[in-house]
């Protein structure tokens, strides 16, 4: 951090004696300050805020300097004391004049002396103004010096670290006890942000499930907790706010623990409901609000449970780790007790990746066709899970970066490389086929046919949604009263379609082509299973905010897109469909669209381009 360093002049009437200032009223303090330190933080709005460390000895210790910062207004202004207070140094005079004292200290010492720049990182990388690249890992700022104008602004702490070299048996240890594929997913945290780009995404979730007792949690701390807080962990017990907060933790791996079979059915609804929001937020391509912050999620996210979700749409987001059997009890206390040297190595591998940082980019574009051409060649294996096939490719290229890292900074022979590199290879192909197995690409006992008829209801020429409360919940009273079934069947509050149950059983009974006879029990068991239901409380209806005394399905608009990005994509056999590129006529909070002909703008129909500009064929 650049800061520009300046002696301290005491203001007159005042003086300093036997290492205290005193003034006309006697003394004032049992320290003093050394000096000042200036320097100013540019956040990522390009705002710039002043600030003040002060460096002050005690009394009771000479040989050690307390710091303490500041910002300058509050320095100039007096508002200092309780900063000085809760750092133990107190004051043997009043709030008033200890606060003048301070703010003419400030005002006599800087004058206009020069505030050097540095830049806020919290946590990730940021390239620094001369090109560099650092990131940010708790306190620390990993590859940078002290004449870098960076600052670290995290409060979280992290663990003590091992400065013994001698990592490299610890991480053999590591991958021959536990899945590798878990550990080289954990380093893909780290890897993906240098190979993702607005059209390449990598975010997925690692599950490891396994029966009670097998020592899932104890794998999970080995791979990801690196603070003394555990901030970085979370459990299903907390809140959704407590989830959403993990989104400040950028580039670095989260873990939630743990979904397990003893608890009630309904607060499994419940904890699978929180995972499959988290797991779709977290591969979602927009942000999140957490109390008006927003909120980031692409990251690599470690969760725990007893059993694999009946979830589609959340398990084929996940690289599955499953765990057999019992981990060796002498070896995981060993990995335990000198969990220090595996941060040891992280901050090597991340400082690595930052000085090959621009390299890596450069070479992005080779790593990712040679993992395509490979996948390619399996394509078939991947037949609707094309994001079992990203996670496949991500974790195949951050096992070459990591192979790469063994080679230039341990210079591992040949013999040795191959051989953890098998070793990784075979879990993680392991690993993708169980994925692969839970996400069957054809029919299944649940079926699918309830969302595929909705999604064509919803794409109808004739509306099925209504944007109006008020004109829906009178026509479905009014049809209810009457034994029909109304045009507009769902309503759309914005994010959710929203429908009574026996509304979508009468609806569905309509429709030609069913396999199945709907009943409310095959609804719901179909739309959880794709990921369409919002499950409040565990349960799978709940009141919305204009109606208080019915309860209703509640159909998520993006997960609906989702799902129609795919059937088309199916059925021109090409993934040029994006989730974000679906628009409904209904859906008000999309972007402009044209209703009726389309028309593609060329230098043969430009006049008939411009014709279909007029209002009346757009939704505002």
């Amino acid at each position: 951090m650049k800061m520009n360093f300046i002696s301290v002049k005491v203001p007159q009437d005042h003086y300093i004696r036997n290492g205290s200032y005193y003034g006309p009223k006697g003394q004032l303090t049992e320290w003093t300050i050394v000096k000042l330190g200036l320097f100013s933080l540019i956040d990522s709005q390009k705002q710039e805020e002043k600030c003040i460390r002060f460096y002050i000895k005690t009394q009771d210790n000479e040989a050690d300097t307390v710091t303490l910062d500041c910002s300058f207004s509050s320095a100039i202004s007096g508002k200092v004391y309780d900063i000085f207070e809760e750092k133990q140094l107190y004051v043997d005079c009043s709030r008033y004049q200890f606060s003048k004292f301070i703010a003419n200290i400030v005002k006599n010492t800087v004058k206009r002396n020069p505030f050097p720049e540095n830049d806020i990182v919290d946590q990730g990388f940021m390239r620094l103004p001369s090109g560099k690249m650092v990131f940010g890992l708790g306190e620390e700022m990993i590859n940078a010096n002290e004449e870098d104008p960076v600052i670290s602004t995290s409060c979280l702490t992290l663990k003590n670290s091992d400065d013994d070299r001698n990592y490299i048996s610890y991480i053999s240890c590591l991958i021959n006890n536990f899945p590798p594929a878990a550990f080289i997913s954990t380093l893909a945290s780290f890897v993906k942000p240098i190979f993702e780009n607005e059209l390449v995404q990598f975010g997925f979730t690692v599950y490891i499930y396994g029966q009670s007792g097998t020592g899932k949690t104890e794998l999970a701390k080995l791979l990801a907790d690196i603070y003394e807080d555990h901030n970085n962990m979370v459990s299903l017990s907390s809140d959704k706010y407590a989830l959403k907060k993990q989104g400040q933790l950028k580039d670095i791996p989260i873990v939630i623990d743990d979904l397990n079979l003893s608890a009630s059915s309904r607060i499994r609804n419940s904890n699978e409901a929180k995972i499959s929001d988290f797991i779709q937020m977290n591969q979602g391509g927009g942000n999140c609000c957490n109390k008006d912050i927003k909120l980031r999620f692409n990251h690599v996210a470690i969760i725990t449970a007893e059993y694999v979700m009946k979830n589609n749409s959340t398990v084929n987001r996940c690289l599955l780790v499953e765990i057999e059997e019992c981990f060796n009890s002498c070896q995981l206390s060993k990995l335990q007790r000198e969990h220090g040297k595996y941060l040891s190595f992280l901050k090597s591998f991340i400082s690595w990746l930052c000085v090959n940082h621009d390299l890596l980019s450069k070479q992005s574009e080779f790593y990712l066709k040679r993992n395509k051409k490979r996948d390619t060649d399996y394509k078939d294996s991947y037949v609707g899970s094309q994001r079992i096939m990203r996670t496949h490719q991500i974790l195949d290229i951050t096992l070459d970066i990591f192979v790469r890292y063994l080679k230039e900074v341990h210079s591992l022979s040949a013999e040795q490389i191959n051989e953890i590199s098998a070793i990784c290879k075979n879990s993680i192909d392991k690993c993708i086929a169980d994925t692969l197995g839970h996400c069957p690409s054809g029919s299944t006992k649940i079926g699918k046919d309830f969302v595929d008829t909705i999604l064509s209801g919803l794409d109808y020429y004739i509306p099925i949604v209504s944007n109006d409360f008020k004109k829906y919940h009178r026509e479905i009273n009014q049809a209810k009263k009457s034994a029909y079934l109304p045009d507009k069947i769902f309503f759309f509050n914005g994010a959710y379609l929203c429908i009574e149950p026996d509304i979508l059983v009468s609806w569905l009974k309509t429709q030609t082509g069913l396999k199945t006879i709907p009943t409310k029990k095959k609804i719901s068991a179909q739309l959880k299973y794709y990921g369409l239901l919002k499950v409040v409380g565990g349960e799978y209806t709940s009141y919305i905010a204009e109606d208080k005394k019915h309860k209703y399905y509640q159909l998520p608009l993006q997960r609906l897109k989702e799902l129609e990005a795919d059937k088309r994509n199916k059925f021109l056999n090409n993934n040029d469909h994006k989730a974000n590129d679906i628009v409904f006529e209904w859906d008000y909070t999309s972007e402009r669209k044209i209703y009726g002909k389309w028309a593609v703008k060329t230098d043969d129909n430009e006049q008939e381009y411009e014709d279909y500009q007029g209002n009346d064929f757009y939704d505002e």
